[in-house]
């Protein structure tokens, strides 16, 4: 699956006052909700569990948390930037770039295909640095389908 098709044009998160993990799953349950017809609850309760199961924080101050949902009809990824950065696994540096992906129940293939797309992208010193200087939430969205076609 391609990414472009799992991003929405401005659903992304820019949020220099979020502090913690939970803080952040919840910003991109919330942000996720109204383009998913799910209650922002539900999908931040989703983000939870997987992240108790097995954090998904990476060495490279980026965390991939993912949740799959019965009753989902699509994929969505939403990119966010903490500047100040959460510590989302406490055995790695603290997280600023967070790409929440929620992914149909039905459909486990994309939902790896795109963690996949999403972590090569992450391992880019040039992506990285491009999602940290992204100066709104909607070039986010845009630098990583720039940068994801680099790596596709």
């Amino acid at each position: 699956m391609e990414l472009a098709r799992a991003l929405e044009r401005g659903i992304a998160v820019l949020d220099p006052t979020i502090s913690t993990a939970d803080e952040a799953l919840g910003a991109l349950a919330q942000v996720a909700a109204p383009q998913l017809g799910i209650d922002h609850r539900v999908l931040h309760d989703a983000l939870r569990r997987r992240e108790r199961l097995c954090p998904t924080a990476l060495p490279e101050g980026v965390a991939l948390p993912h949740a799959i949902l019965p009753g989902l009809n699509r994929t969505l990824v939403i990119p966010m930037l903490v500047p100040g950065g959460v510590e989302m696994d406490a055995l790695q540096a603290p997280s600023t770039i967070i790409i929440g992906l929620f992914g149909a129940e039905g459909r486990p293939n994309e939902h790896i295909a795109l963690l996949g797309r999403i972590a090569r992208a992450a391992s880019d010193p040039r992506t990285l640095a491009a999602l940290r200087a992204a100066p709104t939430a909607g070039d986010l969205v845009h630098v990583l389908l720039e940068r994801d076609t680099v790596h596709a």
